[in-house]
């Protein structure tokens, strides 16, 4: 397996871990309100810079399970030495059910100023009580992904008219050939929003890929004609691989975009800058609403 495959995978099995609630929590964010706190944050965002950032995490209680569909109220702090600066912004974090069984996430939008390390306190409505629980986090200058305004890479994708065979592009079992009728460059240059998913349907990790392509596919038969759809397989050999990934090669587009994990959605406006970006699972609802909005200043 190629060094940047081996290294995307490792990524991503941290990614399931983190968002099956069982990844370790640092002691260094400010104090919870309970001394003997019993939920735990498990953070599933890797790529935090400056500006407004979705972050992504899970809650779990040590004596109960995952906490889902709870009462969150989420404040960040920046963690300068021995002094915790904040509150610096207070939210409501909102559960994300996943077409995976009785799994989720949390969702919030935060805003970091500083470079650095910021903590985060949660406050949970549970059937215990208001339950606290806190993380820490780093924040860089810039991301490691296309950062938000910004136009990202100009990537030449393959096309399904190229090829004989799908397989020989997607690992989706049921692929669409619409989803590689033009290339990312195109897409970016077509003078209308674009939605490009990073995903690979048979050999995900995270086992979000395959349910996370087919949201993008009933949005593309929505949005038909108002925004533009590119699916981009992670791995440049899909049909060579036969279930074993020590072959996997990253495609270009993948290393390009400098994804640390899978899989990857992001919207682009009118002009080809991204206007947000989605590190794993993101619901039709979160999809819809960006969408809208990008639509809005379109036709507005």
């Amino acid at each position: 397996m190629s060094t940047n495959a081996g290294t995307l995978i490792a990524l991503s099995v941290g990614i399931l871990v983190l968002s099956a609630c069982t990844g370790e929590v640092d002691s260094d964010p400010p104090t919870p309100v309970s001394h003997t706190p019993s939920v735990r944050i498990a953070l599933a965002s890797t790529d935090l810079s400056l500006g407004l950032n979705r972050v992504a995490f899970g809650l779990m209680d040590v004596a109960e399970g995952p906490v889902r569909d709870a009462e969150v109220q989420l404040s960040s702090f920046f963690l300068n030495g021995d002094v915790n600066e904040g509150p610096i912004e207070t939210t409501t974090a909102v559960w994300r059910q996943w077409p995976l069984g009785d799994t989720g996430i949390y969702t919030t939008n935060l805003s970091f100023d500083r470079v650095g390390r910021w903590g985060i306190l949660t406050r949970i409505e549970t059937s215990n009580g208001v339950q606290s629980a806190t993380a820490s986090l780093d924040v860089k200058e810039q991301s490691f992904t296309p950062m938000i305004g910004s136009v990202p890479p100009m990537s030449t994708t393959k096309l399904a008219a190229d090829y004989d065979d799908l397989k020989e592009i997607t690992s989706d079992l049921q692929a669409d050939p619409e989803l590689y009728a033009i290339t990312v460059r195109q897409g970016l240059e077509a003078g209308i929003p674009l939605v490009v998913i990073f995903s690979t349907p048979s050999y995900c990790r995270t086992a979000t890929c395959g349910p996370q392509l087919e949201i993008i596919k009933i949005l593309k038969t929505e949005y038909a004609k108002r925004v533009n759809f590119v699916h981009v397989e992670l791995y440049e050999n899909p049909s060579q691989l036969e279930g074993d990934l020590s072959n996997a090669v990253l495609a270009n587009s993948v290393i390009e975009w400098a994804l640390p994990s899978e899989p990857w959605t992001f919207v682009m406006d009118s002009d080809g800058a991204t206007s947000a970006k989605f590190e794993g699972f993101v619901t039709r609802a979160e999809l819809d609403s960006e969408l809208l909005r990008v639509l809005k200043h379109v036709e507005s």
